[in-house]
């Protein structure tokens, strides 16, 4: 018999217990009466129900809620890596050694890694073809190996971008679990010169989640992106990798699903609270489980439930629904008590990582204005120089050898181009804003009034009313700058170029928008039209360095507002950006 039927029979037997007395009453008072305990009965079945059903939701919670922190501080440490790997990738001596092919010397650059990084067990350096060029340790007898087979390999190369690989069992003595996190090596021009390897050991990256409490009884397990048992921390044996895919949690979280469930183990022969959520981003996943009789919550629910059995046996109606609504309420502040404990260690969570991010932008920012301002100077002589050789022996050089070095002075001209663009770009992430009323129709007139079709070709500029703006003017015009220059330039082939500007107010927000009848863009790439150096046709077609898009985008990102695009190829294109109304505080 079911808790609910064995409380509806204890009830009923204590409540009727009166009717004995109404047997020389009349019928229709003994009815009501009857009528009147069905009904407590009913409501406290129902009730009886509710408060069962929500103690069920707070026991599961807390499950639900450790699994997803460790799920979060996995993909944490996951990103951490990768911004270790790419960190060293980026090195200006280490890829300047391996676009030599200098791989020894570029490896020993990084031999103090796996010593500052203890679960960092080993790096090596591969080129494109998966060539295994350089280690850290060293190994004998593997250099040259081709490890194209593995999996970080196989990931890493798919896209060019960084992958953290499945577990796999590393074959030099003494083996361990290990996994790979790869990460591109690239030149300046973004061009890949080979690939950077960290192979980090499974049981002391894990050695923390060993400490994360689950309860008596309880334990938690991680798998890889194949289903593979990565970490279980009930299990002493870790040599042997075993597939889990055949689990029906780790199934949904192959599928990308989170949750908590209850069920019955046939094995165990008891209920299990199972708790799984994937490690966002990487196709990893956790798995908590425990059984329902060494669950303290469940304990603890089961407790609250007997008791309230016991209050509605020995009370009456008024009784029951007082001692009801006290329970309702005591459970309502544990809820309120536990949601906001709960949401305290989120947001702590957050601000920490907020803080990383932002520490780790502005160092990002500060290298690449470094390295930026450095290269300067070398590409000014190469310039001076090549212009001084045209100058003075330009005569004694055949037209190939003058071609050559017009080739070389427009090269070096382009890349001090690219260079300033990326120090304008670097710029836009210190300077403070200065906000003021913006007149956009003033402003697109003057920035408009600069431009000039190349060739000497007519332009129709069809110029709408545009909302009043408040933002950095400066910042703000080079908004304008950048979009009416693309338009300009990629409508220049066009017999007759028409560019459209207008702009109107929705909601909170004023919209702005520049057209053109140009080249377009298969919107399929869409998603790469804001990003530095992201560039959807060729050089030789239309000349720039691809920062301009990015530059509007961090300008509009700052004021608080949004860019986007629309476009068809040979059919033109649309660029929208929106600044949200009212001043801006300049700390956006």
């Amino acid at each position: 018999m079911s808790a609910t039927g064995t409380f509806a029979s204890s009830v009923m037997h204590k409540l009727t217990k009166p009717l004995a007395i109404l047997t020389g009453m009349r019928w229709g008072y003994a009815a009501l009466i009857s009528l009147a305990i069905a009904a407590i009965v009913a409501v406290a079945v129902q009730n009886y129900r509710a408060v069962d059903r929500e103690l069920t939701a707070v026991a599961l919670l807390r499950r639900d809620t450790v699994v997803q922190l460790i799920a979060t501080t996995i993909s944490e440490k996951f990103g951490r890596l990768i911004d270790v790997a790419v960190s060293l990738a980026t090195r200006v001596r280490f890829r300047e050694l391996v676009a030599d092919g200098k791989w020894a010397e570029a490896a020993e650059i990084l031999r103090a890694v796996p010593r500052d990084l203890p679960f960092i067990e080993r790096l090596f350096l591969a080129d494109v073809d998966g060539a295994l060029m350089a280690d850290v340790p060293e190994l004998p007898g593997i250099r040259r190996a081709n490890v194209a087979h593995r999996d970080w390999y196989q990931g890493v190369r798919s896209d060019w971008r960084p992958h953290v690989s499945s577990v796999y069992r590393r074959v030099p003595v003494p083996q361990l679990n290990v996994f790979a996190v790869a990460v591109p090596i690239r030149a300046v021009d973004g061009s890949v010169l080979g690939i950077l390897v960290l192979q980090v050991r499974v049981d002391t990256f894990f050695e923390w989640a060993k400490r994360v409490d689950t309860g008596t009884e309880g334990f938690v397990y991680v798998v890889d992106s194949k289903g593979q048992l990565a970490f279980d921390s009930k299990s002493k044996d870790l040599e042997t990798i075993r597939d889990f895919s055949g689990v029906p949690a780790v199934q949904r979280l192959r599928r990308g699903e989170q949750g908590v469930e209850i069920a019955y183990d046939p094995l165990e022969r008891e209920d299990i609270i199972s708790a799984y959520a994937p490690v966002a981003g990487y196709g990893w996943g956790v798995v908590t489980r425990q059984s329902t009789r060494s669950s303290a919550a469940f304990e603890a629910k089961n407790e609250q439930l007997n008791l309230l059995l016991t209050a509605y046996g020995l009370t009456l109606a008024l009784c029951v629904l007082a001692t009801y609504l006290a329970s309702r309420i005591m459970l309502q502040r544990r809820q309120v008590a536990e949601d906001h404990r709960i949401k305290a260690e989120l947001e702590h969570a957050v601000t920490e990582r907020t803080a990383q991010l932002e520490a780790i932008n502005k160092e990002l920012e500060g290298f690449s204005y470094s390295v930026s301002h450095d290269l300067r100077s070398p590409l000014r002589a190469i310039d001076g120089f090549s212009r001084i050789v045209m100058e003075d022996y330009g005569g004694k050089f055949d037209d190939e050898g003058r071609r050559l070095l017009g080739v070389i002075r427009d090269s070096s001209q382009k890349m001090g181009q690219l260079i300033d663009d990326l120090l304008e770009f670097s710029r836009l992430g210190r300077k403070p804003l200065a906000t003021a009323e913006i007149d956009m129709t003033r402003l697109v007139e003057e920035v408009t009034g600069d431009l000039h079709m190349p060739g000497g070709k007519p332009t129709g500029l069809v110029l709408g009313a545009l909302p009043p703006a408040s933002g950095d003017p400066t910042l703000v015009k080079q908004v304008w700058v950048n979009l009416l220059g693309n338009a300009v330039k990629f409508s220049s082939k066009r017999e007759q170029a028409v560019i459209e500007v207008s702009g109107r107010e929705n909601g909170a927000e004023s919209i702005y928008c520049v057209k053109d009848n140009g080249a377009g863009f298969d919107m399929k790439y869409s998603d790469k039209l804001f990003g530095v150096f992201q560039r959807l046709h060729s050089a030789q077609e239309f000349d720039g360095t691809g920062v301009g898009l990015a530059i509007v985008q961090r300008v509009v990102a700052r004021h608080g507002g949004r860019v986007w695009a629309e476009g068809e190829v040979n059919k033109g294109a649309a660029f929208f950006f929106s600044l949200p109304k009212g001043r801006q505080d300049g700390h956006i």
